[in-house]
């Protein structure tokens, strides 16, 4: 086993115990959100992060005592927390590993169970039923997410959740998100609210003057080159195949 292929199960081996520990910690009330989600449908985009939304709550100072006593008994590890307006993020190392669990709150957010079962057995760990956030939901959010930051990850992560989850995005939740645009593109910046049918117009630009030069530039460093070989044409034709269900809905 080569150095690399040897961070990767350690790495590995870290998110199944902290999955695992936060959902035997949180129980229902830890929604697993953003990359490792789609992990666990097996994307290959990989990830370093953990992004959760702890429901019901008003505040990230509710939940961090106990995610530092959880955090704590885990051997060999050390930990930085940061705790901003944004978001509550611990990092955590493991020698030459680091991750980080990005912690949010919110009342309420639609999940779903799923089982770990496929990614755990990787590191020879019996799987555990956890929450995420429903496909559809998260779908909307990626869609939001892309507005806001323009980034490759997330028109790939929008591609998956089409094909592999065959969801929609659920609609209100991406006009919410639309109502209160919070971007730091310079086009954006002051623009308060986008309404649906400039957001799907935007999009559809994007994707036709996406090249396959951006795709190897932004992705590259997330999947194996292997995945990358006719990336553009699926995500051309998933993302615009959305689009126009999203418009025939409308």
């Amino acid at each position: 086993m080569n150095s690399a292929s040897g961070k990767i199960n350690i790495q590995d081996e870290l998110f199944v115990q902290l999955m695992h520990r936060i959902s035997d910690t949180f129980q229902d009330h830890a929604i697993l959100k953003g990359g490792m989600a789609l992990r666990l449908l097996e994307s290959p985009r990989m990830t370093n992060d953990l992004d959760y939304t702890f429901v019901p709550h008003t505040s990230k100072k509710e939940i961090l005592p106990e995610l530092k006593e959880m955090i704590e008994k885990i051997p060999g590890i050390t930990r930085k927390i940061s705790l901003h307006s944004k978001a509550l993020r611990i990092n955590i190392y493991k020698g030459e590993i680091a991750v980080q669990i990005e912690a949010n709150v919110a009342m309420e957010c639609e999940t779903q169970p799923i089982s770990t079962g496929d990614y755990a057995r990787k590191v020879n760990e019996q799987g555990k039923i956890i929450r995420i956030m429903r496909f559809d939901v998260a779908l909307a959010h990626k869609l939001a997410a892309w507005n806001e930051r323009r980034l490759m990850r997330d028109i790939y992560d929008i591609y998956f959740l089409y094909k592999m989850a065959g969801v929609l995005p659920d609609m209100d939740t991406l006009k919410k998100r639309l109502s209160k645009i919070e971007s730091r593109i310079p086009e954006l910046r002051k623009m308060k609210k986008m309404e649906l049918s400039v957001f799907l117009a935007g999009l559809q630009k994007y994707m036709e003057s996406m090249t396959e030069k951006q795709i190897h530039e932004q992705l590259s460093p997330l999947m194996e080159k292997s995945e990358l070989a006719g990336l553009e044409i699926k995500l051309r034709t998933a993302v615009n195949e959305l689009i126009n269900k999203i418009q025939s809905k409308e």
